[in-house]
C-alpha cells in the first residue's frame, strides 16, 4: 500500500507505536520504520547486553546514541578487533567491517540507526542546498 501523504510530499509522521517492535534474544528492543530508500530504527540495548557480531555489505548503517553509553567493537582492516566508547550524542558511520555494539554499563542505552543503500554519492551538495524558507497564508511575517 503507498502512503498518499508521501506522494503529496506531506509529512509522514510514525508515532512511538508505528513501525515493527520486536525484542531479539539478547533482550534489545528495536522498533523498525522500513521506506523505500532508507530505514530507521530505534535500539535499546538493555545493561550488559552485546549484540551478535554482524556486518553489511551492501548496506550503509550511521548509529546516532540518544541516552546512555554504548561500546562499538570492530575487525579492522589486518583482521585486529578495536573498540571506542560512544556516548550520548555521538554519531558512528560505519563501513563494512564486521561489528558489534555492547552496553558496558548499568542502565538501558538507546540508539538510533539510519540505514540506506549507497548510490554512489554526490549528494553532499543536495544535504546541503536543499531547503527553502516559506511562508504559508496566516503565519507572521
Amino acid at each position: 500500500m503507498t502512503n498518499r501523504s508521501h506522494i503529496l510530499g506531506l509529512p509522514e509522521i510514525h508515532r512511538g507505536s508505528a513501525g515493527e517492535t520486536i525484542t531479539k534474544p539478547d533482550g534489545t528492543r528495536v522498533r523498525y520504520c522500513l521506506f523505500d530508500e532508507y530505514e530507521v530504527h530505534y535500539n535499546e540495548l538493555p545493561a550488559g547486553v552485546r549484540q551478535a557480531w554482524h556486518h553489511h555489505e551492501q548496506v550503509e548503517e550511521a548509529i546516532c546514541v540518544t541516552d546512555g553509553q554504548v561500546t562499538l567493537h570492530w575487525i579492522d582492516d589486518g583482521g585486529g578487533q578495536q573498540a571506542t566508547t560512544l556516548d550520548r550524542g555521538d554519531l558512528v558511520r560505519l563501513g563494512t567491517a564486521p561489528h558489534t555494539l555492547e552496553n558496558q554499563s548499568t542502565s538501558t542505552a538507546q540508539f538510533v540507526v539510519v540505514k540506506t543503500v549507497p548510490s554512489g554519492g554526490g549528494h553532499r551538495e543536495t544535504f546541503l542546498t536543499d531547503k527553502f524558507l516559506d511562508n504559508p497564508p496566516g503565519s507572521p511575517s
